[in-house]
């Protein structure tokens, strides 16, 4: 097996650490769009006076936008390629990401936000089909994990840069910063990659998954829809309980959700290098994330209002370490559950379910917190879900059919 940076043999139009480099920006662009307009959610329940349940029908919206059509993006990925996908993909996206401009009311900007939502799936399903074919027969734990922490870096720039940019700028000029980031980071990408020539792939028109095959990528699947609860909820409502339980600056809390997405970078990166260090064992290591993020979504329910900053930055941190740092492991392990000429499809699958998962949790989450009038109840329903998520990885053995 190839070393993960050799630049050996390397199908691409530059060498393995700079393709992985651009695929990352490209990853790190499209999450500060769509988690940044969740994290600016704060902004929204003051322009349009929502509710909890309302702020997270916001992640629901874009949500279920990239689920609607991100099935559909990974097939055609996988017969004509990402190259062309991501190119015209990234020029769709920025067009709809301006339509933001003329939203003037909350109806209007949940059914925009789904159709930003539509666009934004093409980033993803080519960016993840690319680094797993360019990374062929080398290690893929590390490199998923690295391409994959453009998510949470995405995220913490939003958290960090939104709440101080928005109160200044005022949301039409941030609009116009995502369209134009999307345009370049998406284009960049393409131009790196070469023209689709799968090599040794069976037509992926006349192929068919088995039973073998769906049963193996249910697993990565189901546990997926349950993990990704922690992320968004994390996410959607991190600023709203650091303001308004711990009485945190609306700024400084976005620094400490900031702080948490740098902690799922980190577990990205950490938690996929340990899986190739395990041959490859991807239950094992999401046990351990899972593990992690149980137990510090059940200790933010119990924390006291008047805790030390220094520990909110703490616990937030190590949360995000584990309810952020398990998605690539899924992904991977889901690629590598059916044969290669699938894997663009398993990924965007799994990848629709965990835009599904996002778009159920958050809203159950605000319903919880509405009802009860505690987030402490909202956390320990999370940890419950967590727990459940954790829980399926010690199932039957897992047994890796893609090369």
């Amino acid at each position: 097996m190839e070393k993960p940076f050799s630049p050996k043999n390397f199908p691409a139009r530059v060498g393995p650490a700079p393709f992985l480099g651009l695929a990352f920006l490209s990853q790190t662009g499209m999450s500060f769009v769509q988690q940044g307009l969740v994290v600016m959610g704060i902004f929204f329940v003051a322009a349009y006076h929502l509710s909890l349940t309302q702020l997270g029908l916001i992640t629901t919206a874009l949500s279920l936008g990239v689920m609607t059509s991100m099935v559909f993006v990974g097939i055609t990925v996988d017969r004509v390629g990402p190259r062309v996908i991501l190119f015209w993909g990234a020029m769709l996206s920025a067009g709809l990401s301006s339509m933001l401009l003329v939203v003037h009311s909350y109806s209007v900007l949940l059914m925009v936000l789904f159709f930003v939502g539509v666009s934004l799936a093409v980033i993803p399903s080519s960016g993840t089909k690319a680094v797993f074919t360019a990374f062929v027969g080398r290690p893929r734990g590390l490199v998923m994990g690295i391409r994959q922490t453009g998510v949470p870096l995405g995220a913490a720039l939003g958290a960090w840069l939104l709440p101080r940019l928005v109160p200044e700028w005022h949301l039409g000029p941030v609009y116009v910063l995502f369209s134009l980031e999307l345009l370049v980071t998406g284009w960049a990408f393409s131009l790196a990659m070469r023209e689709w020539r799968p090599k040794g792939m069976t037509n992926p028109k006349r192929m068919r998954l088995t039973g073998t095959h769906w049963r193996q990528l249910s697993r990565p699947i189901s546990i997926a829809f349950l993990m990704v609860s922690g992320q968004y909820i994390l996410l959607t409502y991190s600023i709203a309980d650091l303001s308004q339980v711990h009485h945190l600056s609306v700024a400084l809390a976005g620094v400490v959700l900031a702080f948490s997405q740098l902690g799922g970078g980190v577990g990205r990166i950490v938690l996929g290098q340990l899986s190739d260090r395990l041959g490859g064992r991807r239950p094992p290591v999401l046990a351990l994330a899972g593990g992690l993020a149980t137990s510090l979504a059940f200790i933010i329910g119990i924390l006291p209002a008047r805790a030390p900053v220094w520990t909110l930055f703490l616990i937030w941190t190590l949360f995000g370490f584990g309810a952020v740092g398990w998605n690539a492991l899924a992904l991977t392990w889901a690629g590598e559950s059916v044969p290669p000429s699938h894997s663009g499809f398993a990924m965007s699958l799994t990848g629709t379910i965990v835009f599904l998962g996002s778009s159920v949790f958050p809203p159950l989450f605000g319903f919880i917190v509405d009802q009860t009038h505690h987030f402490a109840n909202g956390w320990w329903g999370l940890s419950a879900i967590l727990f459940c998520a954790t829980a399926m990885t010690f199932h039957r053995r897992h047994v890796r059919l893609a090369a």
